[in-house]
């Protein structure tokens, strides 16, 4: 089988992302650092000159916007939407600070002890990881020997990473990602990850010094 790499790419800055909430399905925009940091990681892989065939993204907006100023850099590759890179959909609990959700919902607990729990009009972990899953296979087997760009979500991209390099999602906080970083994922053909959550392209424009 053909080596096919992804470097995955989680979305510019959000206003949620500085207030510290979980955003989930809900459709930000990025804010002005957010389409800067794009801009400098766009500059960053146009000067790179990676032969990428491909942009998917997450159908949110932080990540659409995000992946239209890379595609423009890269010469105007096709960007795909695809709706199952979309982030942990968590329903009524979505805007919810991350404290809030792990002390006063015990979300990340219940989910441990039931990957079948779902918040009122979210999605289970099960579920969740099935999708993203899917999707990531899927991407890999259409491009098999080809370079290709993938833009999502922060607990999205450390759950498939998480699933991926380690057979289960329980440890996806390992693999938390800063905004506009980079990460390279090689399959050859099982996944390997060669770097993680880049963000040297930043300098000069700056990134929060906390995951959030």
């Amino acid at each position: 089988m053909s080596q096919t790499i992804l470097y995955l790419i989680r979305h510019g800055e959000t206003d949620a992302n500085v207030a510290g909430v979980w955003q989930g399905s809900t459709d930000s925009p990025l804010n002005a650092r957010g389409e800067a940091q794009a801009r400098a990681l766009a500059r960053h892989l146009a000067d790179e000159r990676l032969p990428i065939a491909a942009i998917y993204t997450s159908p949110l907006q932080r990540a659409r916007q995000t992946a239209t100023i890379i595609a423009r850099a890269l010469g105007d590759v096709p960007v795909i939407v695809d709706s199952g890179l979309a982030e942990f959909h968590l329903g009524e609990w979505e805007g919810l600070t991350y404290e809030q959700l792990r002390e006063e919902k015990q979300l990340w607990k219940r989910m441990g002890e039931d990957p079948d729990f779902a918040p009122p009009g979210g999605e289970s972990a099960r579920d969740f990881a099935m999708r993203l899953l899917h999707s990531i296979q899927t991407i890999v087997q259409t491009h098999a020997g080809e370079s290709v760009g993938v833009v999502g979500h922060g607990g999205a991209m450390a759950t498939a990473l998480a699933l991926l390099l380690d057979g289960d999602g329980s440890r996806w906080r390992d693999y938390l990602m800063h905004n506009a970083s980079l990460s390279k994922l090689l399959f050859d053909p099982e996944p390997r990850l060669l770097f993680f959550s880049d963000v040297s392209h930043l300098k000069g424009v700056g990134n929060l010094e906390k995951w959030r």
